[in-house]
């Protein structure tokens, strides 16, 4: 409970998504050996381990965006190039892993990743993800006239009557854009399961959860004087409080006709309000919870297939028809010249398991 008659309750803040650029000097040698493996890849048509930092890396067969080399770990992405136009690197943590560690401790590791890979090496912010999810704020399509924004562009998303969203702005200014949007729905559809464990014991799963983020690209950071990438996580709270306060409003309706007028709502003021605490719990909730998803994803489709495969095995339980499976995945391993060992390696490399 916040000001009076506000049953609000926040769940978690912070940062979502940091995107970063190493400038330095990418060693010929590395270079060649990324060159190397990226060939490799595209024969196989599969990620490709390679030796860097930690030694968890895979080049990807395909390049990111401008770059040729994308390596992928479980903790993120790098872009490698030697282009002289474009930063050495482009690098994007994944979102669990800044909640499992904490957004200071993933910048920390990541510089030590680069270190390896590029010399004199200064990582600056790309893009910031700024958000908070909270719980009791009842929003629908019919409260957009509420908002008051500085972006002239929004879009409403909804699913059949239900209202799943609203984005303000275009993210391809590279400015600032706005998403506030039902996460719950995001967190069932998508399989992000670890999500709760973040959220703590004040989440109710009864309820929906609202998320309110603010997406800042490179020119919008700069205008905050945000450059390297510690003094964007630093600067964090303030980007919060200064887009809440003038880039969008949520108002309270008056008789009024210039909604700019209109007093801030109750709702936005604890969202101004925000507490920016920032949360690790983990990599191993967060592993657990990631798998959690992915089977609870996985199950309607795996159980049809399953059914549809003891039918035509002749098999009535799950036991019986496992017994059954062998020969059958012995002959396709034979006609695709795969064996089943190979292809769960390629798949754990692909998730992030290996």
């Amino acid at each position: 409970m916040g000001l009076a008659g506000v049953s609000m309750q926040e769940l978690a803040s912070g940062i979502d998504a940091l995107y970063m650029s190493g400038h330095g000097l990418a060693s010929p040698g590395l270079l060649k050996e990324l060159d190397a493996h990226r060939v490799v890849a595209e024969e196989l048509r599969e990620s490709v381990p390679v030796r860097l930092g930690d030694g968890r890396w895979s080049v990807e067969p395909r390049g990111m965006g401008k770059y040729r080399f994308c390596l992928s770990h479980e903790h993120g992405l790098f872009a490698v190039t030697d282009k002289e136009a474009l930063p050495t690197l482009r690098i994007q943590p994944r979102s669990e892993f800044l909640h499992a560690v904490g957004v200071r401790k993933a910048v920390e590791w990541f510089q030590g990743q680069a270190e390896d890979a590029v010399t004199d090496v200064r990582l600056t912010g790309s893009r910031l993800d700024v958000y908070s999810d909270w719980q009791g704020w009842p929003l629908g399509a019919n409260d957009r006239d509420r908002f008051v924004c500085r972006a002239a562009r929004l879009n409403t998303r909804e699913d059949g009557d239900a209202w799943t969203g609203f984005e303000f702005g275009r993210r391809k200014t590279g400015t600032v854009t706005a998403r506030i949007y039902d996460k719950t729905r995001q967190v069932a559809e998508a399989g992000y399961d670890w999500w709760p464990a973040v959220w703590g014991d004040g989440f109710d799963p009864t309820l929906p959860v609202v998320r309110v983020e603010f997406e800042l690209g490179r020119q919008a950071l700069r205008e905050f004087s945000l450059d390297g990438a510690a003094d964007v996580v630093s600067g964090a709270p303030g980007t919060w409080a200064a887009l809440t306060a003038g880039w969008l409003t949520y108002r309270r309706p008056t008789a009024d006709q210039t909604r700019a007028r209109w007093p801030v709502a109750d709702e936005w003021s604890e969202i101004q309000g925000a507490s920016f605490a920032e949360s690790a719990i983990g990599l191993e909730r967060i592993k657990a919870g990631r798998h959690r998803g992915s089977l609870r994803k996985l199950s309607p489709g795996l159980v049809g297939y399953l059914a549809a495969a003891a039918a035509h095995l002749g098999t009535d339980d799950v036991a019986t028809m496992f017994e059954a499976l062998p020969p059958v995945m012995r002959d396709y391993e034979i006609a695709s010249r795969k064996s089943f060992v190979e292809r769960v390696r390629v798949k754990r490399r692909a998730l992030g398991l290996a």
